[in-house]
């Protein structure tokens, strides 16, 4: 690495001592002198030409084996910037030398070097003097960024393969894995652009095999204010090789240079002042300032451009409290300030802080204290001035009556207050979180981190920021508490997670900047606002507040109001439910909704940004950090109360519409109902005493919500809890209990615990026989109730002698066509189904389907189930086109009836996809299978019960097609989500193991199929007993496996044992007896030709 003078003074011919340094930095694959010479007239020109043109400068050339610092990581890049530097700082060591102007030129991705250097020079104080003497930059062909067409990484890389030959996969592997890094170097650059002129040259030619320009002209500006650029007619390699001194382009350049030392003269002889006279700022700049550059283009578009405005220039930056508004002003203020004659500052925060604001200007201005003088001095001043008002959060201020009139001037107004974009005139910019990139190098700033690119520290910083939301002022204090050694970086999170409250109210004794308040203090400020206002609107935004706190902080909508309140009207309400609701939301005593006052309390809070509220669906959210802050600000006593509140508000929004917005609504509430059981132990929602009934309902309706999105162990919780205190409450026979001993006795079903669910199903039975009569309709839905859990458990007759008893009473007590009878016909018909009497199965089913279609209409739901269970009873007949017909008309009538993506509908869309299997329209199958998945992924989510029941149809039909290896991928994924949701012996996780098994030995993968059926065939011989019809099933399908290894004399053993089991729980002429004959036969025969 080597930096030689192209141009002593010598060379000069003149007594003129120089006066500028110009340094060139060739870019990859390049050369000192080579990267700078016409390949024909062989010129030179930094030699040749410059010192001629410009006299006064000393050129000197870098040269660095550029492949080498590109082709490993960044420290590379930061090493070779430094020997840039250092080189610099020996060739300047004399006195007449040391404060000598600098101009860089730089080529390609030399430019990089050039960034990297300069932006060290800034926080390295042995290199500041190059910061300080640097006053311009020539850009040829640099890539800042990516583009439109490509990515940057891409960018980087097309510049490798075009200016070398063959670039090493090593080199392009760099150059794409740093390309984050650098990108993030010219973000952080940016910030110190204002500080120089910047001349940019970009080509517009191709370049070798390319149809494009390697370096296309969005890569290569940097968009700042007052960029010189320039396009030259040549491609990325040869833009800066100029043929002779009369070329055009080096006209242009030597020209620029020029300008740039001319203009750096006239502001040395105007004082160091090029436009400034007044900076009447309160604060310095953070010192660990970071990103923001969509913010910064949007305000240097707006105003700092050098078109005309006939306007004022009015720019609203408004968001939460800490997320960066006064920094980017500050910044603002800093960067810019050579563009204005004057910059003002406003603490808006009272009145008080207004007026001292005016005071301050007319002070520095000699201009009369009073703010009307002052607005009307600047209204008509000629210069340009900029005038910050910061923190106009107070609603009651109307910042309006401080502007000053007319089209001169730029005004920035921070503010929490989204109404105050209405004062914008050429722009507002809202203020959330930060990208996540900058929010983790804000957080390693912050903490003193010098090298931002080290992987591990990125990763343990990126789980802190997602912690804190991205939000500037908790990163910072997060950073604070890490450099202070309260906590290593490791050990942030979890101490975060114990002492939230005091992180995020602790301030550090010595802080990057002079903001006074705390992430949990700045938030106070506007509570405090919002109390004296002392209105009905603000008492009922303060208590909305604690509602959204044991919410969810994201989709909080106005309908969990409306329908609590619809449901309470219709309702008689207890004392304790009175005493534990918000009274003003349901004391609406107009007969028809009405959310004015909910509205009006949703606007204050929105107005200080504590809420973002979207009008457009009615919805709002809440930062994460905000959301914490408003439930920590509360007292413990205080926070049970509220969890309280908003159970029974939750819990009163809850009925059971069947209509798909009701399924929708419902489907909503999870969130909010997982975050408030969250917020309170299941001992506090069920603590003995007054309201204990009231408290079980508000389980019990959780519990309902919580099952819907197959959520089943928190849902069986919860109904042990409700059976318990009921039980104490109302005792073991209740009604009530009886109801709620039903539903977790379904629960444990839903889990697999079948013996569980039946010996409840039994209490209930027999308590409900006792007390209310054998044919009493609630006693009958006992009874149909055991005999599902019969079934589940393989008890097959004994379901059917239930489910005949409970049909013939209802025909006998409610007739042959009443709903009721109906749908025991068809549980009947189902179980019938199950003990392979497929023709009385079929005759049932369609008695139901007939007498629906007559009396409640071919379209009615209920029919359209009759008929889609009939489809399946002919298909278990070998019916197979007539239950696609009818399959093909539920699917049809429920779209249009019920919607494409209602539950029913995917149902059945299911149904016809596998009629279609079935009869070998594998594509068609695998259309609407695939159809089916992706609606309930995306409206259920991936691991939903429903979700993984589809991925594993999906996975069966890509099986029949062929395509083994997707369906084996799709079974993985079943298994490994069952078996982390519902444990490794649930049912349903054991059926996914068997489906894996059957997915392996149709691979070849034979040792591994035999593996998973047994382990299937254990568990279920162990949980279900060794004659129960899952246990058979699995114990052939282990069979088949062995018979694929060769292992016929095992699989005819257990061929056998299913035989003569089938034979005597199921019938010799069961279809299934038959099956697993026609294998023992065909597996027998096998083993004799090996014998």
């Amino acid at each position: 690495m080597v930096l030689t003078v192209l141009c002593p003074l010598d060379r000069v011919g003149t007594a003129l001592a120089p006066s500028v340094d110009i340094v060139i930095v060739h870019g990859l694959n390049g050369d000192a002198f080579e990267s700078w010479t016409h390949p024909v007239t062989k010129a030179f020109w930094p030699q040749d030409f410059l010192p001629d043109d410009i006299p006064e400068a000393r050129v000197l050339t870098f040269g660095y084996n550029a492949d080498a610092a590109f082709g490993n990581t960044t420290a590379d890049i930061v090493d070779y910037a430094k020997d840039l530097l250092g080189s610099l700082i020996d060739k300047r060591e004399e006195e007449n030398e040391t404060r000598r102007q600098i101009i860089f030129i730089a080529h390609s991705l030399g430019g990089i070097i050039v960034k990297q250097a300069l932006f060290l020079a800034r926080i390295e104080p042995q290199y500041s003097p190059i910061c300080e003497s640097t006053i311009g930059i020539v850009f040829f062909g640099t890539p800042h960024r990516g583009s439109n067409k490509a990515t940057y990484g891409k960018i980087l890389g097309n510049v490798a393969s075009t200016v070398m030959h063959k670039p090493t996969s090593k080199l392009l592997s760099a150059l794409q894995s740093n390309s984050d890094v650098l990108a993030r170097l010219t973000s952080d650059f940016r910030h110190q652009l204002p500080n120089y002129q910047v001349v940019t040259f970009y080509e517009t030619k191709p370049l070798g095999l390319f149809k494009t320009e390697i370096v296309e002209k969005q890569s290569a500006v940097l968009e700042v204010a007052g960029e010189d650029q320039i396009p030259v007619d040549a491609n990325h390699r040869d833009m800066c090789k100029f043929s002779a001194r009369q070329h055009g382009d080096y006209e242009k350049l030597f020209k620029r240079i020029r300008r740039i030392i001319k203009a750096k003269g006239d502001m040395d002889q105007n004082g160091g002042h090029s436009r400034n006279k007044h900076y009447l700022v309160p604060h310095n700049v953070s010192a660990v300032f970071t990103g923001r550059d969509d913010v910064f283009k949007e305000l240097l578009q707006h105003c700092i451009s050098s078109q005309t405005f006939t306007i004022q220039r009015r720019f609203v930056l408004y968001g939460l409290g800490g997320s960066g508004k006064t920094q980017v002003s500050l910044k603002f203020a800093q960067d810019y300030r050579e563009s204005f004659w004057g910059i003002f500052w406003i603490d808006c925060s009272t009145i008080q802080t207004i007026k001292q604001g005016f005071s301050k200007i007319s002070q520095i201005c000699q201009v009369e204290d009073d703010i009307q003088v002052i607005r009307n001095w600047l209204s008509n001043i000629t210069e340009q001035w900029l005038l910050i008002f910061d923190n106009v959060d107070d609603p009651s201020i109307n910042i309006s009556n401080y502007l000053p009139v007319g089209s001169r001037g730029t005004i920035l107004i921070t503010t929490r207050n989204p109404e105050c974009r209405i004062h914008q005139t050429v722009g507002s910019y809202e203020f959330a979180g930060m990208g996540t990139e900058d929010a983790i190098d804000l957080l390693l700033k912050s903490i003193g981190t010098y090298d931002l690119s080290f992987t591990t520290s990125r990763d343990k910083a990126r789980i802190i920021t997602k912690t804190l939301g991205n939000l500037a002022l908790a990163i910072v204090q997060a950073g604070a508490a890490i450099r202070q050694n309260l906590c290593p970086i490791e050990g942030y999170y979890e101490m975060y997670q114990r002492r939230r409250r005091e992180l995020l109210s602790r301030a550090p004794t010595q802080a990057s900047s002079d903001y006074e308040y705390t992430v949990y203090t700045t938030w106070e400020v506007s509570i405090n606002m919002i109390e004296r206002m002392s209105s009905e609107v603000a008492s009922h935004a303060l208590d909305l507040l604690q509602l959204f706190s044991f919410l969810h902080f994201d989709g909080i909508s106005e309908e969990i109001f409306r329908k609590a309140w619809v449901n309470k009207t219709s309702q008689s309400c207890s004392d304790w439910s009175a005493s534990n609701q918000v009274q003003w939301i349901y004391n609406n005593t107009s007969t028809t909704w009405d959310p004015y006052y909910l509205r009006e309390s949703i606007i204050l809070l929105s107005s200080f940004s504590l809420i973002k509220f979207n009008g457009l669906t009615n919805n709002l959210s809440i930062h994460p950090l905000v959301h914490t802050w408003a439930r920590d600000r509360l007292s413990e006593v205080e926070q049970g109360r509220w969890v309280l509140k908003t159970a029974v508000l939750l819990a009163d929004s809850i009925s059971w519409e069947q209509s798909i917005s009701g399924y929708d609504f419902r489907r909503s509430l999870v969130p909010h109902v997982t975050t408030c059981l969250q917020a309170m132990t299941l001992e506090m929602l069920f603590t003995s005493g007054i309201g204990e009934e009231e408290r079980c309902n508000i389980g019990s309706r959780f519990a309902r919500v919580l099952t819907e999105s197959g959520q089943w162990q928190d849902a069986m919780q919860l109904e042990e809890k409700v059976y318990e205190g009921r039980k104490r409450t109302l005792g073991e026979e209740h009604p009530k209990t009886l109801l709620s001993m039903g539903n977790l006795a379904r629960r444990y079903s839903d889990l697999g615990r079948g013996q569980d669910a039946m010996q409840l199903e039994e209490k209930v039975y027999e308590a409900m026989k006792r007390t209310l009569g054998e044919e009493y309709p609630k006693t009958l839905i006992s009874m149909g109730n055991l005999a599902s859990s019969y079934s589940d458990l393989g008890r097959g007759q004994e379901a059917v002698q239930l489910k005949e008893k409970v049909y013939e009473a209802r025909k006998r007590t409610l007739g042959e066509e009443h709903p009721k009878t109906l749908l025991s016909m068809g549980n009947l018909a189902r179980s019938y189904s199950d003990l392979g009497r497929g023709q009385d199965a079929m005759q049932l089913e369609e008695k139901v389907y007939e007498t629906r279609k007559r009396t409640l209409g071919e379209e009615h739901p209920k029919t359209l189930l009759s008929m889609g269970n009939l489809a399946r009873s002919y298909s278990d007949l070998e019916r197979g086109q007539d239950a696609m017909q009818l399959e093909e008309k539920v699917y049809e009538a429920m779209k249009r009836t019920l919607g494409e993506e209602h539950p029913d509908t995917l149902v059945s869309i299911g149904n016809l996809a596998s009629s279609y299997s079935k009869l070998g329209r594998g594509q068609e199958a695998m259309q609407l299978a695939e159809k089916v998945y992706e609606a309930r992924k995306r409206t259920l989510g991936e691991e939903h019960p429903d979700t993984l029941l589809s991925m594993g149809n999906l996975a069966s039909i890509y099986s029949d097609l062929g395509r083994g290896q997707e369906a084996v991928q799709l079974k993985e994924k079943v298994y490994e989500a069952r078996k982390r949701t519902l444990g490794e012996e649930h049912p349903k996780t054991l059926v996914s193991m068997g489906n894996l098994a059957s997915s392996y030995s149709d691979l070849g993968r034979g040792q591994e199929a035999v593996q998973l059926a047994e382990k299937v065939y254990e568990a279920r011989k162990r949980i279900l007993g060794e004659e129960h019809p899952d246990t058979l099933l699995s114990m052939g399908n282990l069979a088949s496996s062995y018979s694929n290894l060769g292992r016929e004399q095992e699989a005819v053993q257990l061929a056998e044992k299913v035989y003569e089991a089938r034979k005597r729980t199921l019938g010799e002429e069961h279809p299934k007896t038959l099956s697993i004959l026609e294998f023992y036969n065909i597996a027998l025969q096998k083993l004799y030709k090996e014998t």
